[in-house]
């Protein structure tokens, strides 16, 4: 992805990039998004759809999800257990904010651009995005955190005004940070475990 990203912003100069991603592949955007500044590609923005992240000690959410509609607890554990590496614990830095942030220092998270981090009223993971969202804003990071989504998990797969809300929140954080380029592209790395 970050090649992508490099190989495109060197063929189009002055067009706006955006990197985003749902889910899973919110982690997988964030990651992106810091090669790719750590390589000089000027990115206009981040979008950080639902990040599904978890963790070995329980979030309130999390505890409270046994029986959640979409990403019910015991799913969401087995399907952290399939997606780490063997001998690992959901503290892994792949699926824990905090372990996943905790080496990457704040000089590093400042070069990252402006920030929207959407997420649900009942998502399970919502506690560890606020954890995200708190940690960029701490390291000076120009956050956008729109928590309060109606609904749970994916929503916006399962369900028309749901999709229609993402559209708009993501159209509109693009056209306010897509400056004088010519167009608009945002490569999504939409992931779902």
């Amino acid at each position: 992805a970050v090649r992508w990203v490099r190989s495109y912003a060197a063929e189009s100069p002055g067009r706006p990039i955006f990197i985003m991603g749902c889910h899973n592949g919110a982690s997988i955007a964030f990651r992106a998004a810091l090669a790719a500044v750590d390589e000089g590609v000027e990115l206009r923005g981040l979008i950080l759809n639902q990040a599904h992240h978890s963790g070995v000690e329980r979030t309130a959410a999390e505890a409270a999800s046994v029986d959640d509609r979409v990403l019910p607890l015991p799913a969401n554990d087995l399907l952290w257990e399939l997606a780490l590496p063997l001998g690992t614990d959901r503290d892994h830095e792949y699926c824990n904010p905090e372990a996943m942030l905790a080496g990457v220092g704040a000089e590093r998270l400042r070069r990252l651009p402006p920030c929207l981090v959407l997420g649900r009223k009942k998502d399970p993971p919502r506690d560890r995005q606020r954890v995200l969202v708190h940690a960029l804003r701490k390291a000076g990071v120009a956050v956008e955190a729109q928590m309060d989504g109606a609904g749970y998990h994916a929503m916006e797969l399962f369900k028309t005004n749901c999709a229609e809300e993402f559209n708009a929140q993501v159209t509109d954080f693009v056209r306010r940070h897509a400056g004088d380029g010519d167009g608009v592209d945002v490569y999504a790395a939409r992931s779902r475990l």
